[in-house]
Formats: C-alpha cells, sequence, structure tokens
C-alpha cells in the first residue's frame, strides 16, 4: 500500500465520524418526538488490501444506521392503544351523564318525585283547601319541568356523542390516507436499497398505527414491499394501492351509523374510542334514558288510572291529572306506512316497546323488544285493519312486504309530551265517590300511598327504588369506565417505558457517544495533517 493509502484511511475515519455525529446529533434532537426510534451507526473494517502476502486494511466504512425497534412491544402498545381509546370515551360519556342524575346535589329527579307525592298527602289531610291543591299542581309542573330538562340533557350528551363518532371517523381516514401515502414513499425509497431503509418514515408509520389504534380495533400486516395493509371486520382500509374511506350516516331515530362502501359495519367496532362512544352511547340510550321514560310513564299511568276513578270538588269524575300515554311509531318499510297508533287499553300496557315484522305480505309477528317474545302473530292481515296486542292499537295501510318491519313505543316522547292535564284545582279527585264530598280524601291517599307501592311495569320496584336503581346502575358504569381508564392509562406507561428502554433516547449516553465520535473524527483528521507533513517531507528530499 502507498503512502497515499493513508490518504484513504483518514478520509473513511473522518466520513464514518462524521456520519455517526450526525446519527448522535440527529437522536439529541428528537429526544422528545413522538414515536422516534433511537438510531445507532453500525461501523465495519473496508475491505482489506493483500502487499507482500500480508493483509493491510483500509479504513472503516458505515454498514447501516440501525433502528432500535422492538416489534412485540410495539404490538403490545397497538393492543393496549385500542384499550385505552375505549375506556377514555367510555369514561368521557358517562361522567357527563352522570351529572345529570347527580342526587348528592339534588340535580335528579328525586326531590322534585318526592315534593309531588307529599303534595297528595297535603291534600289528604285538607281535601277541602285551595291551597293545599294549588300547591299540588305546582308541584306536579315541576315534576314536569324537572323531568323535561333531564331528558334534555341526557338527549344532548347523545348528541355530543354522535357528533365524537363523526369526528373520530373523520380522524380515521385522515391517518389511514396518509398511511397510504407513506406506503407508497416507503416502497420506492427502499427498492433495491435494503441496507437504507426508510427509517424516518417507519417511525411516521408505525406512530400513525397507535393513533389509529387509539381510535378503532383493527389488524395489519406488512408485505415483502414494505406496503401495511390495514383491516377491519375483514374490510380493507388500507391496501397497496389504496385507502378506503368510512361513512357516517343518520338513521331514522337519528343516530349514527358507520358504513363501509354504504354497509352498514357499525357492529364491528369494539374498542378504540369509536368502539368507545358507540358502546355507550347504546348503554345510555337502552339503559338510562329507556328507564327514565319508563319511570315518567308509569308515573303517569298509575297516576291516570287512580284519578279517573276519584272524584272532584266539583263533582267530576273521569279525568286524567296528567296528559294521556301516546304511541310513538317508525316505519322500515317503503311500501307500507302506520295510520294510527293508539292506547286502547291503558291498564293492559306493558310499557315495553314492539317491533312488528311481515314475513310476508299478510303476515307478521310482533315481538317484545324487552323480553325478545313474541306477543302476537296474525296470517291474514290486509291493509287498513286494526293490529290489537298489550293494549295498544295499531293501523298499517299501504302495501306491507316482506321484511318490512315497524316500531311500536309508549316511551318514546313520553317525556316530551309529559303535562299536567288540569289547571282547575276543583278537578283533582281527591274522593272516593261523589256522595262523600267535600271531605272525602280516600283517592288523595291513594295517591300518597302510590309511592309506597311496587309498581308492576317497574318489575315490583316503587317509583323511587326504580329511580334510585338508574342512579346506581349509572354510578356503577361510570365507576368502572373510570376504574378501567386508569388501569389502562397505567398498563400504556409501563409499556411506554419499556419501548424507551429499548428505543428511546437517553441524553446522557448520547453525550458520551458525542464526545467519542469527536475524539474519533479528529484522529481521522490528524491522520491526514500526518499523511500530508510525511509527503511533502519526501516531496521535498
Amino acid at each position: 500500500m502507498s503512502l497515499f493509502g493513508l490518504f484513504d484511511i483518514g478520509k473513511s475515519a473522518l466520513f464514518a465520524s462524521q456520519s455517526a455525529l450526525n446519527v448522535v446529533s440527529n437522536n439529541i434532537a428528537n429526544v422528545n418526538t413522538p414515536g422516534y426510534n433511537r438510531q445507532d451507526v453500525v461501523l465495519e473494517v473496508a475491505s482489506a488490501v493483500q502487499v507482500r502476502g500480508n493483509y493491510l486494511g483500509r479504513g472503516v466504512r458505515v454498514n447501516e444506521i440501525r433502528r432500535n425497534y422492538d416489534k412485540f412491544i410495539h404490538l403490545q402498545i397497538l393492543g393496549q392503544n385500542q384499550s385505552f381509546g375505549r375506556s377514555y370515551a367510555l369514561d368521557r360519556s358517562l361522567s357527563q351523564v352522570e351529572q345529570i342524575f347527580n342526587e348528592a346535589k339534588d340535580l335528579g329527579l328525586s326531590k322534585s318525585l318526592q315534593n309531588y307525592f307529599n303534595a297528595w298527602q297535603g291534600v289528604a289531610s285538607n281535601p277541602e283547601d285551595q291551597a293545599q291543591r294549588t300547591a299540588l299542581l305546582q308541584q306536579a309542573d315541576a315534576l314536569v319541568l324537572n323531568a323535561k330538562q333531564m331528558e334534555r340533557d341526557v338527549s344532548s350528551a347523545l348528541d355530543n356523542v354522535n357528533l365524537e363518532i363523526r369526528n373520530v371517523v373523520d380522524k380515521i381516514n385522515s391517518i389511514t390516507s396518509e398511511i397510504s401515502l407513506l406506503n407508497e414513499k416507503m416502497s420506492l425509497t427502499e427498492a433495491g436499497q435494503g441496507e437504507n431503509e426508510a427509517s424516518y418514515m417507519r417511525d411516521q408509520r408505525d406512530q400513525l398505527l397507535n393513533d389509529l389504534a387509539g381510535l378503532i380495533n383493527y389488524t395489519w400486516y406488512e408485505d415483502n414491499n414494505n406496503y401495511v395493509t390495514i383491516l377491519v371486520g375483514g374490510k380493507s382500509l388500507v391496501t397497496p394501492q389504496q385507502a378506503y374511506e368510512l361513512s357516517t350516516s343518520t338513521d331514522l331515530e337519528g343516530n349514527s351509523t358507520i358504513t363501509y362502501n354504504d354497509e352498514d359495519i357499525t357492529s364491528v367496532f369494539n374498542k378504540g374510542q369509536l368502539g368507545g362512544y358507540l358502546d355507550v352511547k347504546d348503554d345510555i340510550e337502552s339503559e338510562t334514558l329507556t328507564r327514565l321514560r319508563k319511570l315518567i310513564a308509569s308515573i303517569v299511568k298509575e297516576t291516570n288510572t287512580l284519578h279517573q276513578s276519584g272524584y272532584g270538588l266539583d263533582g267530576s269524575t273521569n279525568n286524567d291529572f296528567f296528559g294521556p300515554l301516546q304511541i310513538y311509531s317508525l316505519d322500515y318499510s317503503s311500501g307500507a306506512y302506520i295510520s294510527s297508533a293508539v292506547v286502547s287499553d291503558t291498564s293492559a300496557l306493558t310499557l315495553d316497546e314492539y317491533d312488528i315484522n311481515f314475513t310476508g305480505a299478510s303476515t307478521y309477528d310482533i315481538i317484545n323488544q324487552t323480553t325478545g317474545a313474541t306477543v302476537a302473530s296474525g296470517q291474514s292481515y290486509s291493509a287498513g285493519s286494526t293490529i290489537t296486542f298489550d293494549g295498544i292499537d295499531v293501523v298499517i295501510d299501504g302495501a306491507p312486504a316482506a321484511g318490512d318491519s315497524f316500531f311500536i313505543s309508549p316511551l318514546t316522547g313520553v317525556i316530551e309530551n309529559f303535562s299536567v292535564a288540569l289547571t282547575d284545582t276543583r278537578k283533582i279527585a281527591a274522593a272516593s265517590s261523589n256522595l262523600t264530598l267535600p271531605g272525602d280524601n280516600t283517592k288523595a291517599l291513594q295517591m300518597y300511598q302510590l309511592s309506597q307501592n311496587g309498581v308492576s311495569n317497574l318489575s315490583g320496584a316503587t317509583f323511587d327504588n326504580y329511580y334510585s336503581g338508574i342512579v346506581s346502575n349509572l354510578g356503577i358504569m361510570s365507576k368502572a369506565a373510570s376504574d378501567s381508564l386508569t388501569y389502562d392509562d397505567n398498563m400504556l406507561f409501563e409499556l411506554q417505558k419499556k419501548r424507551e428502554q429499548t428505543s428511546g433516547v437517553s441524553l446522557d449516553e448520547e453525550a458520551a457517544n458525542l464526545i467519542r465520535y469527536q475524539r474519533s473524527y479528529e484522529a481521522g483528521a490528524r491522520i491526514l495533517k500526518v499523511t500530508d507533513e510525511l509527503l511533502e517531507m519526501i516531496i521535498n528530499l
């Protein structure tokens, strides 16, 4: 090897040290960058050259820039992000609804319910007193207003959940689009250059996969061309060719559903924020809101039934105290519709909700949504006929067909229509007979005792106990969501710590490397200087 070979060795030392310093500096600069994986320079001896039977080294070269990455930990973090996202959505939504039923601050229904029945006791104590009767109407109005406000607040919370669902879907589409772009860039960058991976883009893509895991549950894999494919419920969100968008639509009941190419795939999401918001929406609708409406419907039913059999000071009878119950319906049919749906027998009402499912043009089954039981069937229905079941009369016009469904509910709208029917205090029925007026308080006492007795439509619970069950159940769900969030947050923190041990940047370690490669660079420069001096000496001989 000639003297000029020393220049090559010194130059290789300078270049290798410079590359190492660049990597160390980049690690330090990205110490706080989310998802960044620490990089290391892997050096190796340059190919030796044979000189007089011996092999002499020709310096050093950079073999690769290695990305410190643990796929197993990354997969654990992805899974935990899905659980954390769900817990976050549940806790955020349930804590909001829990505040609506805050009995500790008298923000719920319990106090006004108690005051209403106590007002009936006041009437019973002096059935002829107009002040007691006026107080009863005032407390009844307060109960109505409180119930309406609670329903509005719960409905507002549901609207917020539906809005969050749409926002999450927008975020999902944005992330999958970015992943698809990174797929293409990485494939072009790494094509034929396995030793020069696009590590920065891999970090970005891994971070996007983490962000996506916080929103939905999905499966993914990477092919030999470095493309990532993402699947949800067997549907492709990201393929090597492109990204596919999710959409949201609103059903007849105003709820947000998730669609993929016009197909409803709402049921496949059970984790991440989207799964959490979908679950909490169902919980609030089917548990909290439905049970609150059932409570009010029971109060209306029991009060009106008893009040109709009593007599007011003016001798009138058969009067409703609250506005009568009404039937709400929805048509899931293109050729038929419900033209009439009314309460035919209040005493027979179960206060459950029903589906009328047509199995043919003239055959149908009526399913109780609460129990799942078939309460009635028809084999020869003709348009305009009356279908009677559980105190409800329904008339369907048009041309029903197999697959058509009609939703029947005495609960939907019950709080919206909740009102005090009486304005004249003399019509308040405190007496059981017009012969015992004006001092008879029998019906007023029976009204007060309604609060003490179990109600069949509420599974034998009293009004107060049933409402306490709503509050208690909501509190249990909210506490469980809070505990789950704390657990998932701690688990995620521990996994992030493990990741930092493998992939994180240690400033102390990088500072030491900075000094080490600085000394290496200085030594390489010294080789060039010494070689230059030796060459000058030879030239000057």
